[in-house]
């Protein structure tokens, strides 16, 4: 019997445990919100080289602000698609406004709405999605940024909507953003995903190894 309630105990403080955590990860990267897309490869050989596309996100009045940067290795890879997250979809009067589109020569993207609407090949299905133009003068490419907000009557459409994940669809995943990026060497492209924040691993290894600690000093009584 005393075996038994100790094992509930310890089960009711991991789930606390686990809670608590995750709540201070998200809290953590509330308003801006940043993605780091590199780090999963989801879509075949990786032939991504190295680097990352960063996706910045902060509320303005209405909505959001975009900033998205190329920071990929390989010379000529630019972005093709980018697929978001938001758990108020679908967006009412949804629109996509570039607000500093230079490097693309303009709004040659097209933004598209829905609720679990697009498939990212190997992953999930997405409620935002924008197509970035595949024509040289128009590509996203190694050093360069774009920003553009989107806007919505829904309520609730912050930056910390966006921290929910893809609904499954894949073998892959979930991810809470994706990126299709192309040009790559070989003439590869690969489907990437956010990287875990450093601050994010931390917090949940640190309580992990409290935890572990605490359940040696209880089993070793």
């Amino acid at each position: 019997m005393f075996a038994l309630r100790s094992i509930r105990k310890l089960a009711v403080s991991l789930a606390m445990f686990v809670v608590i955590a995750l709540g201070s990860v998200i809290s953590a990267q509330a308003d801006p919100v940043t993605f780091v897309l590199g780090g999963a490869d989801f879509s075949g050989s990786t032939d991504n080289t190295g680097g990352d596309i960063t996706v910045h996100i902060q509320n303005i009045a209405g909505g959001v602000r975009i900033t998205v940067t190329n920071n990929l290795v390989d010379p000529g890879a630019f972005l093709g698609q980018l697929y978001l997250n938001t758990a108020v979809a679908p967006l009412a009067g949804a629109t996509g406004t570039c607000v500093n589109c230079t490097a693309t020569g303009g709004q040659t993207m097209t933004f598209n709405f829905g609720s679990d609407a697009f498939q990212a090949d190997g992953d999930g299905r997405y409620d935002i999605f924008v197509d970035f133009a595949s024509n040289a003068a128009s590509r996203l490419t190694p050093g360069e940024v774009i920003i553009f907000d989107l806007t919505s009557t829904t309520l609730g459409f912050t930056s910390d909507s966006f921290l929910v994940f893809s609904a499954p669809g894949g073998g892959n995943g979930p991810f809470q953003a994706a990126a299709h990026i192309q040009s790559l060497p070989n003439g590869g492209s690969d489907f990437i995903a956010e990287v875990p924040e450093p601050a994010s691993l931390l917090l949940l290894g640190s309580g992990l190894v409290g935890l572990a600690t605490g359940l040696r000093r209880r089993f070793s009584k």
